[in-house]
């Protein structure tokens, strides 16, 4: 099997794994999320401020490790599809949900009525 054969074989893959990349990001996310506020109960079960911090440096990590690897191995790969739906799945929903808290913070929602 030649090297030609072998990249031809991985490009007719992009697309489909570009759909199971996306999946797996958004549901990694949701996870890490709720990790990093001390939601998940059995994995990381948050009571004090020091493992409030352990679990949000924990959870950093896994998301910059996850990122760097998926940019690393989607390139060289030269899976571009899937690298384009791992950068928009991972950087996306984290750059809209700190849009919308500085939203609220901004129009001065402090939660009292």
């Amino acid at each position: 099997m030649s090297a030609i054969h072998i990249w031809r074989r991985v490009r007719g893959w992009d697309k489909p794994a570009a759909v199971v990349v996306a999946a797996g990001n958004v549901l990694l996310c949701c996870v890490l999320f709720v990790m990093m506020i001390g939601g998940l109960p059995g994995f990381v079960e948050v009571t004090t401020g020091e493992q409030e911090s352990a679990a949000r440096t924990l959870t950093a990590q896994i998301f910059g490790c996850w990122l760097a690897g998926g940019l690393m191995i989607f390139s060289l790969m030269a899976m571009f599809r899937t690298l384009f739906s791992h950068l928009v799945t991972l950087l996306i929903p984290p750059a809209a949900l700190i849009v919308m808290l500085l939203t609220a913070f901004l129009l001065g929602g402090d939660g009292r009525t």
